[in-house]
């Protein structure tokens, strides 16, 4: 997988990965990976590209297909290469010695979604979403250790900011762990008090 690698600071104790959104690559997160390593400094942080070229952009990628706005359809493109991203999450993890227990998923729109519900179902120690959802809950969710901050925007008008109450709603089922980071007036995007919200809920893992 092609990735960019944050160093931990100390003895690398967790593992955070993060997943870009739709169309973007490995080095549209590194800023919010940078915030994430000096709240956990015995994090490493691993930024991948998606595993599909984006056709729609130069230099983008894509975990999973969203050819139309139809979220049955986004589930079952999702469920075809769930498997392969975890491939990369279990080699990077296995290399460290280090169990699920020790990961942290974070992910910003198509990459919150992956981090939800590949992160919930097997039971990282947490999961940061920027402007996700839950897909296929159903399949995915079960009751799990995690911890979950949902952040979002007021005002995204990619993902509505109605997600959230969708998604809290699914997790509580399940009893996960549910913390809530609305930023008002904020379209599809992380802002400086969402990745506030971000380090804090990091530091109080």
């Amino acid at each position: 997988m092609d990735e960019l690698v944050i160093p931990s600071k100390t003895e690398t104790k967790n593992l955070i990965f993060l997943f870009h959104g739709y169309g973007s690559n490995k080095k549209n997160l590194q800023i919010v990976g940078e915030n994430f390593a000096n709240a956990l400094p015995s994090a490493e942080i691993h930024l991948a590209n998606g595993i599909e070229h984006c056709a729609e952009t130069y230099d983008g990628y894509k975990w999973f297909s969203m050819n139309s706005d139809n979220l049955d359809e986004w589930e079952t493109e999702f469920a075809k290469n769930s498997s392969q991203i975890m491939s990369y999450v279990d080699s990077v993890k296995n290399s460290k010695n280090l169990s699920y227990r020790d990961v942290i998923f974070s992910g910003f729109s198509q990459g919150a979604m992956l981090s939800l519900s590949l992160g919930i179902h097997n039971n990282v120690k947490a999961v940061v979403a920027f402007s996700g959802l839950i897909l296929s809950p159903d399949k995915f969710l079960k009751n799990a250790d995690t911890k979950v901050l949902l952040a979002h925007g007021s005002n995204d008008s990619v993902i509505p900011v109605s997600a959230v109450d969708f998604t809290k709603s699914a997790l509580e089922k399940f009893n996960i762990d549910t913390k809530v980071a609305i930023a008002p007036g904020l379209d599809h995007a992380i802002n400086g008090y969402l990745l506030d919200q971000a380090v804090d809920f990091l530091r109080d893992l």
